[in-house]
């Protein structure tokens, strides 16, 4: 048995594509889509599209279906038949420091109910001290849909430097 995913692997592209673009539209919310792949039990991000709301706020965030939809099949489209990458889950932001709302979680399950692996939720909060949030949702067995939250590994963005090292 394997166990249930409960971290998000964020690589440098997908983690510098969310950071640009939650600063261009603050103080309103953005997001849009994680393409990635399943790792042992882990959730990689490897790739996030930007897909605009229509009627964003600064507490509020819907994604474009439509416009989803066309950006998710061009990806997919132009990966070799072979790469892993594929859709698995959501991301968008919130200009105050807090995690996924109920409606965010609302949201991951319904998207959950449709599909057979985790769906990782990214919630990108800039002023937070831990500025990206983890949500993972899955169906289990009689189409019962639970969420968790999820570590975020997130790399460095290339401003950040590490800190110095301890004297010892």
């Amino acid at each position: 048995m394997t166990r249930p995913a409960t971290r998000i692997e964020l690589r440098r592209e997908a983690r510098e594509v969310i950071t640009s673009e939650t600063a261009q539209h603050l103080p309103r919310e953005t997001g849009g889509i994680l393409l990635g792949y399943g790792e042992d039990a882990d959730v990689v991000v490897t790739h996030a599209l930007v897909v605009d709301g229509p009627g964003a706020s600064t507490h509020r965030y819907v994604r474009d279906d439509v416009r989803a939809n066309v950006l998710l099949a061009a990806f997919l489209a132009s990966r070799a038949d072979d790469d892993p990458t594929g859709y698995v889950g959501e991301w968008h932001s919130h200009p105050a420091p807090s995690g996924p709302s109920p409606t965010d979680v609302a949201a991951m399950q319904a998207t959950a109910r449709d599909h057979d692996g985790p769906i990782a939720l990214l919630v990108h909060a800039p002023s937070a001290q831990q500025p990206f949030f983890g949500l993972i949702t899955r169906r289990q067995r009689m189409g019962r849909v639970t969420s968790k939250a999820a570590t975020v590994l997130a790399p460095p963005s290339k401003c950040e430097r590490p800190g110095p090292l301890p004297d010892g």
